[in-house]
């Protein structure tokens, strides 16, 4: 059997890449999700999975959060935030959905590896997470956008450690609101 050591190789690369987040970007949108009345997301494939899984930690710390697509996904208003996790910043369905939710005045914030993007450039906010994309070999070893999509979910698990102090929220509150119909 092969040694197990791909992932130190993961942890080396994952450690570079969160390294060059700007913490301005970082905090500008932990203020933007504070202030949100509502927080949508959105992303395909792999990356939709890391937004679902922000969507579900946002509930669990009693912000109102829904995944686009969802039956029971509420309209979008200017008092909302709406995050899209996108490697490209390119992906046509998320794009329309960025214009859609910057016309009714919503704040659009892209987390990418491309900040000057399609999305990008619709976006009030941008986190540059200097990854390896599926469209771009360089940048990791390892395959398609998996270093960007791991990236996104650390930063989004940090951001979560942020907003349980900026909104006073311990574990045990996040455990009474977790799913109990699984």
């Amino acid at each position: 059997m092969a040694e197990m050591t791909n992932y130190r190789l993961i942890l080396d690369e994952l450690d570079r890449t969160l390294a060059q987040v700007r913490n301005n970007e970082a905090e500008a949108f932990l203020g933007q999700v504070v202030k949100a009345n509502q927080v949508f997301v959105a992303g395909k494939g792999r990356s939709g999975f890391v937004a679902n899984s922000f969507a579900m930690r946002l509930n669990q710390l009693g912000k109102y959060a829904h995944v686009i697509g969802e039956s029971t996904t509420p309209a979008i208003t200017k008092e909302d935030l709406f995050v899209v996790i996108s490697g490209s910043g390119s992906t046509e369905h998320l794009r329309i959905l960025a214009e859609k939710a910057k016309s009714v005045g919503a704040e659009v914030v892209l987390l990418t590896t491309s900040p000057n993007s399609d999305i990008g450039k619709l976006a009030s906010a941008v986190i540059e997470l200097p990854a390896g994309t599926k469209y771009d070999a360089e940048g990791s070893s390892q395959p398609l956008g998996s270093l960007f999509e791991q990236a996104s979910q650390i930063l989004l698990d940090s951001i979560v450690l942020n907003l349980m102090s900026e909104l006073n929220v311990d574990e045990e509150t996040m455990q009474q609101n977790h799913a109990n119909l699984e």
